[in-house]
């Protein structure tokens, strides 16, 4: 596996895949919730901090996360459940919808993030339809209202499953429920793209 995979991956094991087997195994061992929730939520912080301290980088959506499980883990004592801890994900997604919303006021961040993938040397020519059609233009704004629309509704749904459920399902629930709301939001946006009206906008 070369390092461009491994810098990928890594993010993901500790972010998503270990909190979820450490909650899971620690219930098992016969750790209560809220100490199998503080320790799943030490992976993703200790991969942050690492990159803080001894990397000295860190991307803002990092610092953010950063924040909220600190947040959250203090409290927990004034609420006195875990479930505000459940909950951290909603804080995100939040942030991510607003911010993505935001965009719309200059060049809407999913413009942006498809003029990236397509490649450097198309990035000219992007510009100057950007500025010279408004189809093109309404193309991309109503994608981004799409996605920081759903990414709000997703922080909706994170509290009310972190605040409902059982407490030892939410982890792996709340987890799928995401993952695969980002699978449709990606596979309804390629659709979009892809009709043969929108198509012909974006040439």
């Amino acid at each position: 596996m070369n390092a461009a995979w491994r810098g990928q991956l890594l993010p993901i094991a500790t972010d998503l895949v270990l909190p979820i087997a450490l909650f899971y195994g620690l219930r098992a061992a016969g750790f209560s919730q809220l100490h199998a929730l503080l320790l799943g939520a030490v992976a993703p912080a200790l991969r942050l901090v690492w990159g803080l301290v001894v990397r000295r980088r860190i991307d803002r959506l990092g610092a953010f996360v950063l924040v909220i499980i600190g947040l959250s883990i203090a409290l927990i004592p004034i609420t006195g459940s875990p479930r505000v801890l459940l909950a951290k994900d909603a804080w995100v997604f939040a942030a991510c919808g607003v911010g993505v919303l935001l965009t719309l006021f200059g060049k809407p961040v999913m413009f942006s993030l498809a003029r990236m993938l397509s490649g450097a040397s198309t990035h000219h020519d992007w510009d100057e339809r950007w500025a010279t059609s408004e189809p093109f233009r309404r193309v991309w704004r109503r994608l981004t209202v799409v996605w920081g629309v759903a990414l709000l509704v997703e922080a909706v749904l994170q509290v009310v499953l972190a605040f409902t459920l059982p407490i030892d399902l939410v982890p792996v629930l709340s987890t799928a429920q995401w993952v695969l709301a980002l699978l449709l939001l990606q596979v309804a946006s390629q659709c979009y793209v892809r009709r043969p009206r929108v198509a012909a906008v974006l040439g």
